[in-house]
């Protein structure tokens, strides 16, 4: 009898006994069974029978056979032959018959690789199933009928991301083993594309100072000269005279282009000389004479309109001369209160250096009074001006600025209501002469629309009506120190997608969704269905502490428009089935004060045409991220959101990051 007979006769015996030091061929490294035994490359796979036994009782059948379709995926093979691999936790597969027509099932065996790209060491793999060491290292399919494909999934954690390897196929139908292996088919897993080193979370952090984000923003309104321009409007241009007979009288307002550097500064130096500061931030940083600035509560319109009061007579020969005029700058400040019905309107009169310019011999007659009435549209009330400063000039050497406050209060309001009232301002003079007050007609200022118009509501909240310039985006910012992942999973979300929640940069504000018009938790279910975290994200999620949980964060927020769990049909702008469709991240402690926010390389990398983000991580950090937003941010008492107002979500401590490239990586907070 041949050696290889008596081998075969004696498999079976071996095979129960699962004991075998055989070697059938030698060539290669060696691998060491569960019994410790060294095999050579070419053991035969009945001596590992992680499939089942053999029976002797088909011993004269046709034993089955691994095909030739071996394949890694998701992925595609390259030129070289090698499968490369989306996922580090690939679906392994390959063809397999038996010639009896008996269904089969595949044995899978992973070897890592040398540099040279040949096997070198068997990857002990884990039981899908049970998440325990399979027997054997090796992990078995389903059986499927001849001619069908089998296949396995491995299990996350077995293998290493960016890292090539061998895989071969050993069939069996439930009595008889293929008597050798396939032939080896590589792939390389794919590597990470998100690294992002964090801090540890801080649970003592001090809240975020919102206020100190809010910047002010440029804002458009209505003025004499921009209408003039456009069209010719009645009573809407940038003069006003008054014939008086002998005597004329004109108002003119031009454009900050007519005011010299020294008496922008003079503007700038005497805003705020009046009474107290109504808005103290208008002569701060970035805001500068010749533009108007809002915020959410406040407004600085320091476009610095040019006033000019002229003073004109008719001589004897019929011509009209100009003996004087005086020269002012103006601007007006605006303070709202987000949880009250009155506000209040500042108007700075700042005469310019030379303040009258005298003609001849005549100049001015006497002195003059500059009249300024601020109108607030219907369901608002105005109180007289209080003055700072007296409205009236002498004739010479008097230079002193003057300044009305203009109280308002809004007379509307149901828990339905929401107004939007129109400012509007003009200003007259009078000059006493020869015994004679002359007054001239007023000359109009401009008015608030479109963006200094103030909105007025008792929706946000019936008990405490307020008023906000809803123009203002104000801008929201998570407390990094308490929650780092969090944040980090937001700015890469808003950084990495084309949808851009948030950003500034790219002019893509989060619209607001209110619970009295959605309940948000209908966009959650799609993005993050109950357990998910648990159930379904990645396995190394890290919670805080053993108090804490894991949990399914989203970004966008799902009380947003902006939202991927939002219906179109009701204003969702980014749609989608099911959160599988969003970038896959999670939250992970590798060491004491190193935590990592990675992408998920169970999945498919992000291709970053993903319109969301969901992510696996703490519960703590989740839901702390956005606990002050109801409490702060979006309250009746502080910006005042009601349904799709639009708001910035920005990451200082981000700042230094590059998010350009394909694979992002940054430690944050800078080293």
């Amino acid at each position: 009898m041949s050696g290889l007979s008596r081998r075969k006769r004696i498999l079976p015996k071996l095979a129960v006994a699962t004991v075998a030091v055989m070697l059938l061929g030698g060539g290669g490294i060696a691998a060491a069974d569960s019994s410790g035994a060294t095999l050579g490359w070419d053991y035969s796979p009945a001596s590992r029978p992680a499939a089942g036994p053999e029976a002797l009782a088909k011993a004269n059948n046709h034993r089955p056979e691994s095909g030739k379709n071996l394949k890694a995926a998701p992925g595609v093979k390259g030129a070289n032959g090698m499968w490369q691999v989306n996922s580090t936790a690939p679906t392994l597969s390959n063809t397999v018959t038996d010639g009896d027509g008996d269904t089969a099932n595949l044995t899978f065996e992973v070897y890592s690789t040398d540099a040279n790209g040949n096997p070198k060491e068997q990857v002990k793999l884990t039981n899908p199933d049970t998440g325990k060491p399979a027997a054997y290292g090796v992990v078995v399919s389903s059986f499927v009928t001849s001619g069908g494909t089998a296949k396995v999934t491995l299990h996350y954690g077995d293998l290493k991301a960016n890292t090539t390897y061998a895989f071969r196929t050993s069939a069996y139908d439930g009595g008889l083993y293929e008597t050798n292996w396939s032939a080896w088919a590589k792939f390389k897993t794919r590597g990470r594309t998100v690294d992002i080193k964090l801090p540890e979370p801080n649970k003592s952090a001090p809240a975020v100072d919102l206020d100190k984000y809010q910047e002010p923003q440029i804002g458009r309104r209505n003025r004499p000269e921009e209408v003039a321009r456009a069209a010719k409007v009645a009573g809407k241009g940038s003069e006003t005279c008054t014939d008086h007979g002998q005597k004329i009288t004109c108002i003119k307002v031009g454009k900050p282009s007519d005011l010299s550097a020294k008496e922008k500064q003079d503007v700038a130096d005497k805003l705020r000389a009046g009474s107290g500061d109504l808005v103290p931030w208008c002569n701060g940083t970035g805001v500068s004479v010749g533009k108007d600035y809002l915020k959410r509560d406040s407004a600085c319109l320091k476009w610095a309109t040019p006033i000019v009061f002229k003073y004109l007579v008719k001589g004897p020969d019929g011509k009209i001369y100009n003996p004087a005029d005086a020269h002012f700058a103006s601007a007006i400040e605006i303070k709202l209160n987000p949880v009250s019905r009155k506000f209040t309107q500042r108007f700075a009169l700042v005469p310019m250096d030379p303040f009258i310019v005298q003609r001849g011999t005549i100049g001015m007659p006497g002195p003059f009074t500059m009249i300024p009435t601020f109108k607030c549209s219907a369901e608002c009330t105005t109180a007289a001006p209080v003055w700072d400063g007296s409205p009236t000039w002498q004739p010479k050497g008097d230079i002193h600025a003057a300044y009305a406050t203009f109280n308002h209060e809004w007379t509307g309001g149901t828990a339905t209501k929401v107004s939007s009232l129109q400012l509007d301002w003009t200003i007259a003079g009078t000059v006493q002469g020869g015994g004679q007050e002359i007054e001239n007609d007023p000359q109009w200022l401009g008015n608030s629309t479109p963006d200094f118009d103030i909105r007025c509501d008792a929706v946000a909240s019936a008990t405490s009506p307020g008023c906000v310039f809803s123009a203002y985006k104000p801008t929201w910012v998570m407390n990094f120190a308490k929650t780092p992942a969090a944040v980090a999973h937001a700015w890469l979300i808003q950084s990495k997608l084309p949808s851009h929640p948030g950003s500034k940069a790219a002019d893509k504000p989060i619209k607001y969704l209110p619970a009295s018009v959605r309940d948000s938790n209908l966009n959650r279910e799609v993005i993050c269905p109950s357990g998910w975290a648990k159930n379904y994200g990645s396995p190394d999620t890290t919670p805080i502490d053993t108090s804490d949980t894991v949990s399914c964060d989203e970004f966008a927020y799902a009380a947003s428009y902006n939202s991927g769990g939002m219906p179109a049909t009701l204003g969702g702008m980014n749609e989608v089935d099911t959160g599988n469709d969003c970038v896959q991240t999670y939250a992970s402690r590798v060491a004491p004060g190193d935590w990592r926010l990675y992408d998920d390389t169970r999945t498919a990398a992000p291709t970053w045409k993903e319109v969301c983000g969901r992510s696996s991580m703490s519960n703590y950090q989740n839901t702390q991220s956005m606990q002050p937003f109801s409490g702060t941010f979006s309250s009746p008492s502080k910006y005042r959101l009601l349904d799709k107002d639009p708001y910035w979500v920005a990451f200082p401590e981000f700042a230094h990051c590059d998010a350009s490239k394909a694979a992002v990586s940054c430690t944050v907070p800078k080293p």
